[in-house]
This record gives C-alpha cells, structure tokens and sequence, in this order.
C-alpha cells in the first residue's frame, strides 16, 4: 500500500460507494439531477463521501455538501468535488433525493457533538417535512 498514489484506497471505497448510491437514485428516478447531499466530517470518512459525491456530481446528481469542520475537510476529495461541479453549503437545501453521512467513521465513539448532532436531526425533520423517507447512505 506504501506505493500506490495518496488517496488511492479512499477513491476505491468512494467508486463503490458511489455506485449504491447512484443504485438508490435510479430506483426514484434517475441520478441526473437528484439532489444529493453529503453531511462531511472531518478526516477519512468526510474525504469518501467528498470523493464519492464528486463521482455522483459528474453522472449529473445536483451535489451539495454540508462541511461540519470546514477547516479540516478532506483537501483532496473537497477539490474533487469542486472540480466536479458539486457545492459547498452552509444549511440544509429544501429537498433531497438522498443523504451521504461522511461525519464520522469506524473510529468514533460517543455521541454526536455539536454541530452533527444539530444537523442530523434537522436532516430527520427534512425528510419528514418533504412527505418522502430520502435514503440516508452511512460510509464506515
């Protein structure tokens, strides 16, 4: 592993989480511009849901991402995302088609701090208030 290129193994599970996703798009619709929003942590798991958004973004997906530390957002798979047309955003968008959790990984205990626990709850009342369960996508 030493000799593959930087974030090789994180586009890897990026490819495959991209896929499900777009999976899960088709089964409502298509992926061609379903909104999609990506709830970013810091570290690794943030960088997947950032490099698989930016997958999603180039298939047409209207990809925003919500950074919950956007000072220590994955550098890598936020350029990708840029690059790939997808936004950053400050608040949650008025609709959804699907929710990519990139907050916290395999490695995080406890509950939830501030700002996610904040905005996963208003994720819940979003995908109440829009009248439809939008799929929420966890990367481990």
């Amino acid at each position: 592993m030493a000799g593959l290129p930087p974030d090789t193994l994180m586009r890897r599970a990026a490819a495959g989480l991209a896929r499900r996703c777009a999976s899960l798009l088709s089964e409502r619709g298509g992926v061609y511009g379903a909104p999609v929003l990506l709830l970013v942590g810091a570290g690794n798991n943030g960088g997947d849901a950032l490099f698989a958004g930016a997958q999603l973004a180039r298939r047409g997906a209207a990809v925003a991402a919500l950074l919950l530390a956007p000072e220590r957002a994955h550098e890598g798979g936020l350029a990708a995302l840029r690059a790939a047309g997808g936004r950053i955003v400050e608040e949650l968008p008025t609709r959804v088609d699907l929710v990519v959790d990139g907050i916290v990984g395999l490695g995080g205990s406890g509950g939830l701090r501030p700002p996610g626990d904040r905005i996963v709850a208003s994720v819940g009342d979003l995908r109440d208030r829009i009248g439809r369960r939008s799929p929420v996508v966890a990367e481990a």
